[in-house]
């Protein structure tokens, strides 16, 4: 049954309540909570083929990370900032893929809002008909109606409204952009953290890898003294990581 026909249905019975005294009952919305799958750890990488120091110096970060301390973190909480600070920047200019993708979200964010709003407010003067219909007050139905059919027209344009934002699509190009706005977010998190690119990015690696671990997971390859300091901040750390996933890496634009 859709939205109009179901508060329609109800506002008449609740008009009927006149001569039948009785009560209604409704309930709207629901809460979705996305669930993302959370890793502790990446498989080692393989040895480095000898000659490449690239590959080495890589191998080296993976099998001698920084140690997670107090210094350590707080170096970690520089970086992070200073890479969000820049992707700020990159999302407060027009017609970027970060500024049409915050801006998709922010529409249907405020239709949501809106959408409840009118739900809530349905939900109100139904409940209200309803006590006014079953204490005999006839005169105060019409008004009641009148509000509702109000609030259903206002809930129609919503839909309309709703309906027709859609989902931004990214080129090639695009993404190739957004791949090199990344990596000077990256170059600022680990020039703030006084870090090397290869270490800033192992200890992001690990301590979003645990703050972001789903609770009663195991975690592994940490020192006991390792995890201690990051649930002492383990509030901050995760607020700090949301935009990241349990690899260190920034979420997928789109999904």
């Amino acid at each position: 049954m859709s939205r109009l026909a179901r508060w329609s249905s109800i506002a008449l019975a609740a008009s009927f309540a006149l001569a039948i005294p009785g009560t209604a009952h409704a309930q709207f919305g629901g809460l979705k909570k996305k669930v993302k799958d959370k890793i502790a750890g990446d498989p080692q990488p393989a040895a480095a083929p000898a000659g490449n120091a690239d590959a080495q110096a890589r191998k080296d970060a993976w099998d001698h990370p920084v140690a997670i301390g107090s210094t350590s973190l707080d170096a970690f909480t520089r970086g992070l900032k200073a890479e969000q600070a820049e992707r700020a920047k990159y999302a407060a200019t027009a017609g970027t893929p970060v500024a049409r993708w915050n801006a998709y979200l922010a529409a249907k964010a405020k239709c949501d809002a809106d959408q409840a709003h009118a739900d809530t407010t349905m939900l109100r003067l139904q409940q209200k008909m309803v006590a006014e219909a079953t204490a005999g007050h006839a005169a105060a139905i019409q008004p009641l109606q009148d509000s509702m059919q109000a609030v259903m027209s206002s809930s129609t344009a919503i839909g309309q409204r709703c309906s027709a934002i859609q989902k931004p699509t990214f080129t090639s190009e695009e993404f190739a952009a957004l791949h090199t706005e990344e990596d000077k977010e990256d170059a600022a998190g680990a020039a703030a953290s006084g870090m090397s690119a290869l270490a800033y990015a192992r200890l992001k690696e690990r301590v979003v890898a645990y703050v972001l671990m789903p609770p009663g997971w195991k975690a592994n390859g940490y020192t006991a003294d390792e995890t201690q300091a990051m649930d002492a901040h383990r509030a901050e750390l995760r607020k700090l990581s949301v935009d990241y996933n349990a690899s260190g890496y920034r979420n997928p634009l789109g999904a």
